[in-house]
C-alpha cells in the first residue's frame, strides 16, 4: 500500500485502478493551488484522455470519494479534496462515453450510498443514453432500483432533482422482472401485454417504449421525433393503432383510473406517437383521453398537455376543467428575500456594544454567544452547544472552521443557529447548563 496525493489516500500497487489514483492523487496536490471560487477547471487536458481512460478515473472518483467520507475525522481537510474530486466528476459527465452495462451498475451503486452528499447527475442520464441501444437486464434494473431507493432518502430537492426523480420513475416502469400493479396505474395494463409478446415483435415495442422519456419537454422535440418516427415504422402502423385502441380503451369508462408518476409520462409518450401517425383512427382514439377521470389529478397536467400535439389547445382543456387555471408566477428569491427583511423589525443577530454577549434568535430557539470563551448556549435550557464540523456540506467548511477560534467564527456559527430549523441537525450538546 502506499499513500497516493495529499489525502492520504491508499492505493494498492496491484489495484486495476493503481493508475488512475495516482493520476487523481497528482491532480489534488495541483488542485490545492487554485481559488475556486474565481477559477474553473480547466477541462482541456482532460478531453484528450483515452474516453476508457476517463471511466476508469470516475470509478477512481466514486471509490476515493467515499473514502475520504469514511475517514472524514482522520483527514481534517478531506473536504478540499471532495470538492475538487467532484469538480473533476462533473468534467468526466459532461463527456459522451463508452460505457457497458457493468460500467453503469458501477456508477449507480458507487454514486447511490452518497447522494446525502453530492449530485445524482450523470448516471441516470448515462442509462437512457445506454437504452436507446442497449436493453434493460434484471442486473441492471436491480441497480437502478437500489439507486431509486437511496435518491429518495437522500436526495435534496429542487427542479433538476425532480426531472432526475420523473425519469427514474420511466426508468423504473420499464423494469420487466418487478411485480405488476394493476392498482397502482392504467398504465400496468401496457407493462403486461408487453410482457406477453414475443420474439422479434417484442423487440420492436421494447424500442419503441425505451423512447419515452421522463425529461421530455414541454413540446415534442425534434430529436426526439426523428427516433419516435424509426420506433413507429418498425412497429408498423396496423399494430400500434390496435394496441393503442386497446390501451385507451379504459378512457371512455365513467370510473376513475388510477395514474402513477410513471403512467403519466408514458402517456404523454404515447400522444406524441399517435400525433406522428398522423392516422385519423389513431387521432380518434388518442382524443378519448378528453373523457377519461383520474384518481390522481395532480400528476395530470404533463400528458394533457400532450394533447397540443394533436391541435388541442390549453385553453381548450381548461375550458374542460382538464388543466388547472394558470397560477400567478412566483416571488422570486430576491422578492422573498425583500419581503422577509421588510417584515423582520429586529436584527435576529445583536451583539452588546461593549460587552462579551450575542444574542441569536433561531427559528426554534434563542441562543447565547459569548465572545471571550466562544460558548454557546442554548436559552431555553441553558445548555451549552457546539458545532459538529464534520457533519458540515463541503462547500460550507471552506468558510467555517474546524475551531472556533476568532469571533468572526462564532458569528458564522451564528449565522447557522439563526436557521436552526434546518441547520440545527449540525450542532450537538457539549454539557449541561452552566452552574
Amino acid at each position: 500500500m502506499n499513500a497516493t496525493g495529499p489525502d492520504g489516500f491508499p492505493a494498492a500497487e496491484g489495484d486495476r485502478l493503481h493508475a488512475a489514483q495516482l493520476r487523481l492523487g497528482e491532480f489534488l496536490s495541483a488542485d490545492r493551488a487554485r481559488d475556486r471560487d474565481r477559477a474553473s477547471l480547466d477541462a482541456g487536458p482532460w478531453k484528450k484522455l483515452p474516453k476508457r481512460q476517463v471511466v476508469d478515473l470516475v470509478e477512481a472518483i466514486l471509490r476515493r470519494y467515499t473514502w475520504l467520507c469514511d475517514h472524514d475525522r482522520e483527514v481534517p481537510d478531506g473536504h478540499v479534496s471532495r470538492r475538487g474530486l467532484i469538480d473533476l466528476l462533473r468534467v468526466f459527465y459532461r463527456m459522451k462515453l463508452p460505457l457497458g452495462e457493468a460500467d453503469l451498475r458501477m456508477m449507480l451503486d458507487l454514486t447511490g450510498p452518497l447522494l446525502d452528499r453530492i449530485g445524482p447527475e450523470g448516471p441516470v442520464e448515462y442509462v437512457m443514453g445506454y437504452l436507446q441501444e442497449g436493453e434493460l437486464t434484471q442486473p441492471l434494473a436491480a441497480s437502478l432500483r437500489a439507486f431509486e431507493g437511496h435518491f429518495r432518502s437522500k436526495a435534496g430537492t429542487g427542479a433538476s432533482l425532480q426531472t432526475i426523480g420523473q425519469s427514474l420513475h420511466v426508468l423504473l416502469w420499464l423494469d420487466e422482472w418487478a411485480p405488476l400493479e394493476p392498482s397502482r396505474c392504467w398504465s400496468e395494463a401496457i407493462r403486461r401485454d408487453f410482457r406477453a409478446m414475443t420474439g422479434e415483435r417484442r423487440a420492436k415495442w421494447r424500442h419503441l417504449l425505451t423512447h419515452i422519456r421522463g425529461n421530455a419537454p414541454v413540446r415534442m422535440p425534434a430529436g426526439w421525433a426523428s427516433g419516435a418516427e424509426a420506433h413507429l415504422a418498425a412497429v408498423g402502423l396496423d399494430d400500434f393503432r390496435d394496441q393503442l385502441s386497446i390501451w385507451f380503451a379504459p378512457f371512455r369508462s365513467d370510473q376513475p383510473l388510477p395514474l402513477s408518476v410513471a403512467g403519466s409520462h408514458v402517456l404523454k409518450g404515447l400522444i406524441w406517437y399517435a400525433a406522428l401517425t398522423r392516422d385519423e383512427a389513431v387521432k380518434t382514439t388518442a382524443l378519448g383521453l378528453l373523457d377519461v377521470k383520474w384518481k390522481q389529478k395532480r400528476n395530470t397536467e404533463k400528458s394533457m398537455v400532450a394533447l397540443e400535439a394533436l391541435g388541442i389547445s390549453k385553453e381548450d382543456l381548461r375550458a374542460r376543467q382538464l388543466l388547472p387555471r394558470e397560477r400567478a408566477a412566483a416571488p422570486t428569491l430576491l422578492e422573498r428575500f425583500l419581503s422577509a427583511r421588510l417584515a423582520t423589525s429586529i436584527d435576529r443577530m445583536v451583539a452588546e456594544e461593549d460587552g462579551d454577549l450575542i444574542i441569536v434568535q433561531g427559528d426554534l430557539h434563542y441562543y447565547r454567544l459569548f465572545k471571550s470563551t466562544r460558548r454557546i448556549e442554548r436559552a431555553t435550557d441553558g445548555a451549552a452547544i457546539e458545532l459538529d464540523w464534520h457533519a458540515l456540506p463541503d462547500a460550507w467548511r471552506a468558510a467555517i472552521g474546524l475551531e472556533c477560534d476568532s469571533e468572526e467564527q462564532l458569528r458564522l456559527r451564528g449565522l447557522l443557529l439563526m436557521q436552526d430549523a434546518t441547520c440545527g441537525r449540525y450542532f450537538r450538546v457539549s454539557a449541561g447548563p452552566a452552574n
